[in-house]
């Protein structure tokens, strides 16, 4: 089970998870911490260096070798399009909160590794933003275990339901942002052809 993993292999599971997107993971980390098994600073630490390290990595990967991989994947253009529209108006606000936004959290840092963001601006804002992140799904998972505790008892004896509230509530999200994807995309696929149709009308 989650919990077990990461009572077994405590801050190196939490860092590797946190290199993708990991915020389950992180808040969960948070209430073991509660329970004693880890430390809730290093939690933070640790969680805060993997989300820096990881969006680091997808905006170098951006960087050097972004504009291949999108031009090879026709479902990356759109995603990348829409991103890449929101970083012109938008740019340090999206850069910061960028581990927040679900559905784009991956292809954000890519996208904005192709676009003209420097090195050094990318890399101050996603280490802001990491902060944020990081303490607030830690410290997060930490109060929810204690204010658990104070309603319920000891948190032990609710700590099945817990897990699995908590991977419900996970699962009950992803399925909204796969759907949001899914209509976003048709949405501008139908923008596209709607466009393309009007420019060959025109001829």
């Amino acid at each position: 089970m989650l919990l077990g993993f990461i009572q077994s292999y405590g801050y190196a599971f939490v860092f590797f998870c946190t290199l993708l997107e990991g915020e389950t993971v992180v808040a969960l980390a948070g209430f073991v911490a509660y329970q004693g098994y880890l430390n809730i600073m290093y939690v933070v630490l640790v969680a805060i260096v993997g989300a820096v390290i990881g969006d680091q990595a997808y905006y170098n990967f951006g960087r050097f070798k972004g504009k291949q991989f999108i031009a090879k994947r026709e479902k990356f253009k759109l995603r990348v399009a829409s991103a890449q529209r929101l970083i012109e108006r938008h740019q340090n606000w999206l850069i910061f909160g960028s581990r927040f936004m679900y559905g784009f959290r991956t292809i954000l840092p890519i996208a904005i590794g192709t676009s003209n963001v420097t090195w050094a601006k990318f890399s101050l804002f996603n280490f802001l933003g990491s902060v944020v992140w990081g303490t607030f799904f830690a410290v997060g998972g930490y109060a929810f275990g204690n204010a658990l505790e104070r309603f319920i008892g000891h948190v032990k004896r609710a700590e099945k339901f817990i897990i699995i509230g908590v991977i419900v509530g996970a699962l009950l999200v992803s399925g909204i942002t796969f759907l949001h994807r899914r209509v976003a995309a048709t949405l501008e696929e139908e923008e596209r052809r709607s466009a393309e149709e009007q420019s060959h009308s025109k001829e």
